[in-house]
């Protein structure tokens, strides 16, 4: 798969260099309801992700309360371990207040978003359209997988700092391979997988697994790798979500400076 960008088309959809400050990015993970095992993948990400220093990670169990303009603004990055289910409390929920100030805060305000895994598929009955915009697309209603099974990732042709430096190809562990998502125009994919149509729901295509996309002032970045903390556990699938988060906050992958100021 072969993406290329003039210069003045990369210029729009990645934002000018920011200016440097040695300090770290501070993220957000907004979570607390899912239908996947979100206590132990958010407790396995903030782990991993706040290694080195690099990224200061903060956790909300309590969207209702921390989706505000006033708190958000403290962050440079949000990432997505959330889904909208019948099970989370009051707590959880997202009020029309709340959805406002997380659009606003990527949109208008420049804050990076992750969207991890299921989250893409958050707010789909009845379909939230921005929501949708923002997070890039995704799972959303028409993704499906077929049985967990252990799949090579490769990295595309496409040029880009959370790619740089990324191993051409490797062995991924056991995880779902998500199919048919669903990418938002002007998403560029970073990494894809061989759905293999020799096993259960294949579809003989190269899936998107990691892409990256712009809302409005935000840079967006999507990883659907990572179902549970097993398919959590190789080293350069945390360095694809690590550089994700790194690139959506400003800073240069793999580097320990980030923006100054947003």
């Amino acid at each position: 798969m072969r993406r290329t960008l003039t210069a003045l088309a990369a210029l729009a959809l990645f934002g000018a260099a920011p200016t440097y400050a040695a300090k770290p990015v501070k993220l957000l993970i907004i979570t607390g309801d899912h239908g996947h095992k979100w206590q132990e993948t958010t407790k396995a990400l903030q782990e991993f992700l706040g290694e080195g220093g690099k990224i200061d990670v903060d956790v909300t169990l309590s969207p209702s309360k921390d989706l505000t303009d006033e708190n958000l603004a403290k962050y440079d990055v949000l990432l997505l371990n959330y889904r909208d289910t019948d099970k989370g409390g009051p707590e959880t929920k997202w009020s029309d207040a709340n959805k406002a100030a997380f659009l606003k805060a990527i949109h208008d305000g420049g804050k990076g978003l992750v969207v991890y895994h299921h989250a893409s598929s958050a707010f789909v009955k009845p379909n939230w359209t921005e929501f949708e915009k923002a997070i890039a697309g995704g799972w959303r209603a028409q993704g499906f997988h077929g049985p967990a099974h252990a799949f090579k990732v490769k990295k595309t042709d496409a040029k880009h700092p959370v790619s740089e430096g990324m191993p051409s190809e490797y062995d991924h562990v056991v995880d779902e391979l998500y199919q048919n998502s669903m990418l938002t125009p002007g998403s560029v994919v970073l990494a894809t997988a061989y759905s293999d149509p020799a096993k259960p729901r294949g579809t003989g295509k190269d899936e998107p697994v990691v892409w990256v996309n712009n809302y409005g002032k935000g840079r967006v970045f999507e990883c659907s790798l990572g179902h549970d903390v097993k398919a959590l556990s190789d080293d350069a699938t945390r360095a694809w979500i690590k550089r994700g988060v790194e690139w959506a906050g400003g800073a240069t992958p793999g580097k320990t400076d980030a923006p100054a100021s947003k």
